[in-house]
């Protein structure tokens, strides 16, 4: 069974329609790439997915079981199983908390593990994503955009998910940060991680990506 199953999507703004009629299947260690031009619901239909904004039309199962039609407080269980990295780390990132308190509050919020077993698995994400453990003591505010994108991903990875949705993952970084960040991607992919990841850039999207949705 396939871990994602999207039928028929859609979403409405007003009186016009962002998208409709959207159908797909993601399976494990799969990648999407979502593709369009701006304004063509790529996000939306991303936070569609996670269960940030209600569908008009259709549903998202995980798992072959509900999720769109849930309330937040009946998601919550299964939040787990499907984790996001958002376009701008450092918007999305809490600006007055350490990477220790970033990377830990998944934990914590889940009730998993003790003060010094959550520890452990930071230390352990940070190594896993290439974050210097040194920097963790610090605060958003003092990383580059490369160690903010990392610190992004080893929050969405903290819960062990089945699917990660990525929104423009490599647009802020530069060619050589971009690249490290994509290899670490594949190690995942090839790990049994599915990925959702929403790009304007052809080339990641060719050497991540097994599918192309067109928006």
């Amino acid at each position: 069974m396939s871990l994602l199953q999207v039928h028929e999507l859609g979403v409405q703004r007003k009186d016009r329609w962002v998208f409709r009629n959207l159908s797909f299947e993601l399976a494990g260690g799969e990648a999407l790439a979502i593709t369009g031009p701006s304004g063509a619901g790529k996000t939306t239909l991303l936070w569609t997915i996670l269960g940030l904004l209600e569908p008009n039309e259709g549903e998202v199962r995980l798992q072959g079981e509900p999720w769109s039609v849930l309330t937040e407080a009946q998601r919550r269980p299964r939040r787990n199983l499907i984790q996001a990295m958002f376009q701008d780390p450092l918007a999305s990132l809490p600006p007055h908390r350490t990477g220790w308190e970033i990377l830990e509050e998944p934990l914590v919020i889940h009730q998993q593990g003790d003060g010094a077993t959550r520890k452990e698995a930071v230390r352990a994400m940070a190594a896993r994503v290439k974050f210097p453990e040194a920097c963790l003591a610090q605060r958003p505010a003092q990383w580059s955009g490369g160690l903010a994108q990392r610190l992004s991903l080893a929050r969405a990875l903290m819960l062990h998910p089945k699917i990660v949705a990525l929104d423009e993952p490599l647009s802020a970084l530069d060619p050589t940060l971009a690249s490290h960040l994509l290899e670490l991607l594949l190690e995942l992919k090839a790990e049994g991680l599915a990925l959702l990841m929403v790009t304007h850039n052809p080339k990641a999207a060719t050497r991540l990506c097994d599918r192309t949705l067109q928006l």
